[in-house]
């Protein structure tokens, strides 16, 4: 696989099959069940939204015509108004890794951000990819502010 093959661009809505694919990989990845209705209500929604839809960018290797990894860059206003970014479903193919695709996609989201006049990014990382992401986001400057813990109450519940 070369770099010089590898496109960057703004998600259309032709390629929503492609984006169903990386969102699937990715949820079964975390050993989780894909949904299509939250697929159906998160990105598809996004792909038809003139603003939003700049936020979802994708990495296409052209010699094998195939959309191989996407970011979502998403802007929301704080409870006290200031605009925030998020970095959400950032996944690229296990094939694809560690040849600086994954950076040029951030750097790409991050530029979208800016250009939307965010204040701040913000990217939450479940346990299981913390470790594979913390250097890159470590490299792009993001610091560590807070940590989230989760209870989940239906197991919990079962459990007793």
């Amino acid at each position: 696989m070369s770099k010089e093959n590898i496109k960057i661009e703004v998600a259309s809505p032709e390629q929503i099959d492609a984006l169903e694919e990386l969102t699937r990989l990715l949820v079964e990845g975390l050993n989780q069940e894909f949904e299509p209705k939250r697929f159906d209500w998160g990105i598809r929604r996004r792909l038809f939204d003139p603003l939003q839809r700049h936020g979802i960018i994708i990495a296409i290797d052209e010699a094998k015509d195939d959309v191989i990894g996407m970011i979502i860059a998403e802007l929301r206003i704080d409870p006290f108004g200031k605009s925030e970014g998020y970095i959400k479903q950032f996944y690229l193919k296990e094939e694809y890794r560690q040849e600086g695709i994954g950076y040029t996609l951030l750097k790409q989201a991050l530029e979208h951000l800016k250009k939307i006049k965010v204040e701040k990014v913000k990217v939450n990382l479940r346990e299981e990819e913390a470790r594979n992401a913390a250097k890159l986001y470590k490299q792009m400057n993001f610091k560590k502010k807070y940590e989230v813990l989760e209870l989940d109450l239906e197991k919990e519940e079962a459990n007793n």
